[in-house]
């Protein structure tokens, strides 16, 4: 399993870092889309409700353990947030993609909005495009406020945490991050207007956004896996070994006393 889920690793290794330059262009694009001066407070996708009640919770597991406190962490972070929109007056309710987040909820008997399996390593971004789209018709019908993702964030190869991000309505420092990321100062000249293409964009980058989510918290299982696996090898190693050693002890003692009673038995017979 060890060998399996190392295997399975470095392949989303390698999707992450095939859609990471298409994630960097995406918001190069935005960043020259918003230095020409496009505004994002009349679309709909950055507007906040004035007192929202409902919060959507998309949680992404996976759908087997054996990785150590990975899914836990995860559905605690759910939990935690959905406590803390609770204390704010914001009634959450849970996405679960990802049988052993389901399987979690089923069996403390809390309803769920949603639920299905993930995809892992047949995730395609054709069932991305049709998440994004879900969630967009549901954040602008307004049958929910806000929209959160809870995966597991890679820092590195060797270092992943349970995050939180707000998908909807989409941050209003955008513009911001947008700077940081990429977007330049050159002048382009734009066909149709810049305020049509940024519209057509952005929901491309609610796409692109939750798409990182799946592959990351993929890599993470399966690197969770992979060191958990390790771990139990090792402990199953050592535990032969002190079995080995507890067995020679007896089977030594055993022999001891067995000579011991014999020679005993021939000085009796003296």
């Amino acid at each position: 399993m060890e060998m399996v889920s190392s295997a399975k690793m470095k392949k989303v290794q390698k999707r992450l870092e095939t859609s990471k330059p298409y994630e960097v262009k995406v918001n190069e694009i935005i960043g020259n889309l918003v230095s020409t001066g496009v505004t994002a407070s009349h679309n709909p996708l950055f507007i906040e409700a004035a007192n929202p009640s409902r919060a959507l919770i998309l949680q992404i597991t996976g759908n087997r353990g054996l990785c150590g406190s990975f899914n836990t962490n995860i559905i605690d972070n759910s939990l935690k947030l959905k406590d803390k929109l609770a204390a704010d007056g914001i009634e959450a309710q849970i996405y679960s993609v990802g049988k052993k987040g389901t399987n979690f909820f089923n069996f403390i008997n809390q309803p769920v909005f949603k639920s299905e399996e993930n995809m892992d390593d047949k995730l395609t971004f054709e069932y991305v495009t049709n998440l994004g789209n879900m969630l967009t018709r549901l954040f602008e019908t307004r049958e929910f406020h806000e929209v959160y993702v809870c995966y597991s964030k890679v820092n590195s190869s060797t270092n992943q945490k349970p995050d939180i991000i707000k998908l909807l309505p989409i941050a209003p420092d955008l513009e911001e991050q947008t700077d940081v990321l990429g977007g330049s100062t050159r002048d382009y000249i734009f066909d149709p207007n810049p305020d049509r293409i940024f519209s057509y964009i952005l929901p491309l980058y609610i796409k692109v956004k939750l798409f990182t989510c799946f592959l990351e918290t993929s890599f993470s299982e399966q690197f969770a896996r992979m060191v958990a696996m390790k771990n139990a090898s090792d402990a199953s190693s050592e535990m032969v070994k002190e079995l080995t050693i507890s067995y020679n002890r007896a089977r030594q003692a055993k022999i001891t006393n067995e000579i011991a009673e014999i020679v005993g038995g021939a000085a009796a017979l003296e």
